[in-house]
């Protein structure tokens, strides 16, 4: 077979197994919290009609989205986020108690230009609350993801913030038409990443005024003023503290109808928003025939992932954290003993399958960032002792074999 058909897809990448613990750890602590605030899980399919997601995620979505016929000559589409499913889960399944608070973490596609930290199948850890206008809900959804990001001691993140019910009444008042108001959101979610002077010649090649965008900065300023003093202090109540108001935040997705968000990395801010949503009010409503208000908010995995390597904040990981190595083939019994005996105490551990020297039995532990080795031969057998090795520490105690696991996790926790 040529090499090329065995290598990954461009925009795809495959996880080693330290990767893929240390993705498994992260996950679990985001669950955590997810819970601790009284989420509940729920998972929806990788694949959906097209009808269903397209018109959904505006004309770059549209462009992005991995859309084909199936067998049947069915339109069809991998997910391009969690958000759109939820709400055809909501329109299914109009018995729910409301308000509905769920998260789900799984997989969705979109055919993006790879760059660091961005890929086309990529994770999202999402939460929503379906059923609550209040601003209690989209502050508590902000609260999640800062409490979420404080577990994982990712370091310090900034929230900016900003609301498309005032972004609407600020063109509204420079009387922006309502076709134009796409554009100018696109282009203005731009600012950060090119420039106020780029944007605003991009601006002005799209046909709006010249003073466009010191015009809009102003009517926010003016529109959003009396919310965002009270907004901030519904945080405060929170514990929420890093926020920061941007008014050229906009969000690509067509959906959002209030409050918008966006999680960055201060250490590393080349990434890009680590995590982001907003209030949706609207679409559910419009499969459902009924108006249910919603807000919600995603953490990008495999963003957030990239950035935590680059900053070298994730640890090396290992499945197993004790070995026992295997001195002598006439141990093998008590070798499993052992094994038996830890698992059944809740330690991770795994037996060297052949009998090999010392020597290569410790690289191969070393190589896995195993933290204790369990040493046992034949002159250990006579004397019914043990001997444990911290191979972080480089440190080893000798013990009666009734000891063996009270040692071992001394040394692991």
């Amino acid at each position: 077979m040529p090499k090329k058909d065995i290598q990954v897809l461009k925009g795809f990448r495959d996880y080693l197994p330290q990767d893929q613990i240390a993705r498994n750890k992260i996950i679990s602590k985001i669950q955590s919290v997810f819970e601790r605030f009284g989420f509940e899980p729920m998972d929806t399919p990788a694949l959906e009609s097209y009808e269903l997601l397209g018109g959904k995620y505006g004309e770059e979505g549209e462009q992005l989205m991995y859309k084909f016929e199936d067998q049947g000559g069915r339109k069809v589409a991998l997910r391009y986020d969690l958000t759109v499913p939820l709400s055809r889960f909501i329109a299914n399944n109009q018995g729910l108690v409301m308000p509905f608070k769920r998260y789900q973490i799984g997989s969705v596609w979109r055919a993006e230009k790879p760059q660091k930290g961005r890929f086309r199948e990529f994770m999202q850890c999402d939460a929503d609350i379906v059923g609550s206008s209040s601003e209690l809900a989209d502050a508590e959804i902000i609260a999640i993801f800062n409490e979420a990001f404080k577990a994982l001691e990712v370091g310090e993140v900034e929230v900016k913030i900003n609301n498309r019910k005032y972004i609407n009444l600020s063109l509204e008042a420079l009387q922006v038409s309502e076709k134009k108001c796409p554009e100018f959101m696109r282009i203005m979610d731009k600012v950060d990443k090119v420039g106020r002077e780029k944007t605003q010649g991009m601006l002005k090649e799209a046909g709006f005024a010249k003073t466009i965008l010191s015009d809009y900065e102003a009517e926010m300023q003016k529109q959003i003023f009396s919310y965002q003093e009270e907004f901030q202090n519904l945080l405060g109540s929170f514990e929420v503290s890093n926020v920061k108001f941007n008014p050229f935040l906009m969000r690509g997705m067509d959906y959002y109808t209030g409050i918008i968000f966006e999680f960055v990395l201060k250490e590393k801010p080349e990434f890009g928003s680590i995590a982001g949503g907003g209030r949706y009010d609207n679409l559910i409503g419009k499969l459902a025939e009924k108006d249910l208000p919603a807000v919600g908010c995603s953490i990008g995995m495999d963003r957030l992932f990239a950035a935590l390597q680059d900053a070298g904040k994730i640890a090396p990981q290992t499945a197993a954290e004790v070995i026992i190595f295997n001195l002598d083939k006439k141990l093998t019994a008590e070798y499993l003993n052992m094994a038996t005996n830890l698992r059944n105490a809740g330690v991770d551990c795994e037996i060297f399958y052949e009998t090999a020297k010392l020597d290569k039995q410790f690289k191969y532990a070393q190589s896995k960032n195993i933290q204790v080795a369990v040493i046992f031969g034949q002159e250990e057998a006579q004397n019914k002792k043990v001997n444990i090795k911290n191979l972080m520490e480089k440190r080893q105690e000798t013990v009666g074999l009734e000891d063996l696991i009270t040692e071992v996790k001394s040394m692991l926790w």
